[in-house]
């Protein structure tokens, strides 16, 4: 099962579903659902975010509410128009946590030391750019800007101080990141001692999508194939197996310093091959299991 937002064709912000090879109307099925139910105070989710938040995304609630024989009886009805746009999956996290150097070729080609434990930073919100929306570098933006595909989770449940035991406990699902750096900028940044905050920030430097994938649809995150591709030709591929600190610790390291909230992105950091953009590059990230994230790259005005 994959989840994402989409926009109706009446500008509607609704959540739909894969399964099977086939995409439906989650939130037209839940309002079914409900009525069948009698739910004396029924709840809509437009948004995947408000759902995650609320403990109800998860494999096991999208395949009760599609059996229940009200929806079955109704199911060609919700089956989505091609035609519709893609929307992040999540939109308003109260923050974005980045981990550097979580690959070990990676760190090498950037000259950088191999970390003892997790290194992270943050990207801003305002960053988030949902697929097939265009990545754009401000004119004012001088020097080369990078791709880096990552594998992302999103945190489904609250907490601090997570112990590595319970930290997948803690996953509302996993989606795909590309951690777009202005790279010029952050070695400018980096060599007089100052943070590197405002390379990873610039707005549409954060692609995301376009799926939400539950836990119960991914086997094992750790055995996953990360690869992207610019105008057709592979620049990254990998297996997420390479992370010198794997999920539970990169949770527990965070959520050591600070409280994780729902709906929180942690991205979990991106291997070698990372390369220069240009306008009119056309970027495809594909993750075992989560689809694909593509991106065009344009020059603003």
């Amino acid at each position: 099962m994959k989840a994402f937002s989409f926009l109706t064709q009446k500008n509607e912000m609704n959540i739909g579903v894969e399964l099977e090879n086939e995409d439906f109307n989650l939130t037209q099925a839940f309002d079914i659902y409900q009525k069948a139910k009698h739910i004396r105070q029924p709840v809509s989710f437009s948004y995947i975010q408000v759902m995650v938040e609320m403990g109800y995304f998860s494999s096991q609630t999208v395949e009760k509410i599609f059996s229940d024989p009200w929806v079955q009886a109704k199911k060609d009805r919700l089956k989505i128009d091609d035609a519709v746009r893609i929307d992040l999956p999540i939109a308003r996290p109260s923050k974005i946590i980045c981990i550097g150097r979580n690959y070990l070729a990676h760190a090498r080609e950037l000259n950088h030391e191999v970390p003892a434990e997790p290194v992270y930073f943050s990207k801003a919100p305002s960053s988030l750019l949902p697929h097939e929306a265009d990545i754009v570098i401000p004119p004012w933006l001088e020097g080369r800007v990078d791709h880096e595909a990552e594998l992302a989770l999103v945190i489904g449940k609250a907490g601090r101080d997570i112990p590595e035991s319970e930290a997948l406990d803690h996953i509302a699902g996993y989606t795909i990141v590309n951690d777009v750096t202005a790279r010029s900028m952050q070695k400018e940044d980096i060599s007089k001692g100052n943070p590197w905050f405002r390379s990873k920030s610039i707005d549409t430097f954060c692609p995301t999508g376009p799926f939400l994938v539950p836990p119960g649809a991914i086997p094992d995150p750790h055995d996953l194939e990360i690869k992207l591709t610019v105008n057709g030709q592979i620049r990254q591929q990998a297996g997420t197996s390479q992370m010198l600190f794997r999920i539970p610790k990169l949770i527990q390291a965070i959520s050591r310093c600070m409280t994780l909230q729902a709906g929180d992105i942690i991205a979990t950091g991106t291997p070698e091959g990372v390369s220069a953009l240009n306008p009119g590059d056309i970027i495809d990230i594909s993750i075992t299991g989560l689809g694909t994230l593509r991106n065009r790259v344009t020059r603003g005005t």
